[in-house]
């Protein structure tokens, strides 16, 4: 009976050995796995940071170029309505008249006296507009400039968006 004891005493111990040894050994693989996770995780985060910081630099210089296209067009803006209302205030005065050329729509020909030679423009034929006609026609001409403005300024916007953030 000693002898099986003895046998089931060293089972017992031989297996608790066993565990011991391959609690050790999971213990060595899951801080093994840890670690690998922690470098895994730390190079995603620098990786995470490096790319905010790029994106961080490429919207501010977008900004930074938006900003100088939008003062651009501002001042171009700005000078043309500035350039009209110098026409505007010079009809006004009496300075100025504004002239439209009479055209022959169908063919774009400008309509001349017909005893005038073919490739002379200076007898055309001219209408002559009042006072609140020029104004009317300016008026006209700085909204036209106004829109052809915003859709430069909306063009250019648009472009360098694209090239800065790289928009297909």
């Amino acid at each position: 009976m000693n002898s099986n004891l003895s046998i089931v005493l060293a089972f017992v111990a031989g297996a608790a050995l066993s565990w011991w040894i391959e609690g050790l050994r999971w213990d060595t693989d899951v801080s093994k796995l840890n670690e690998a996770h922690t470098a895994a995780l730390k190079k995603q985060s620098d990786q995470a940071v490096i790319d905010l910081t790029n994106q961080k630099k490429l919207i501010e210089a977008t900004q930074t170029a938006l900003a100088a296209l939008d003062a651009k067009h501002t001042k171009e803006l700005a000078d043309e309505q500035a350039k009209n209302d110098r026409l505007r205030a010079d009809v006004a005065a009496g300075t100025r008249r504004v002239r439209i050329a009479a055209a022959n729509l169908a063919t774009c020909q400008l309509v001349g006296n017909r005893t005038s030679g073919t490739g002379s423009l200076g007898d055309a034929a001219q209408v002559e507009l009042s006072g609140a006609g020029g104004r009317a026609v300016l008026d006209l001409r700085a909204s036209a400039i106004k829109d052809d403005q915003v859709i430069k300024y909306l063009q250019g916007y648009a472009t360098e968006a694209q090239k800065r953030c790289k928009i297909n």
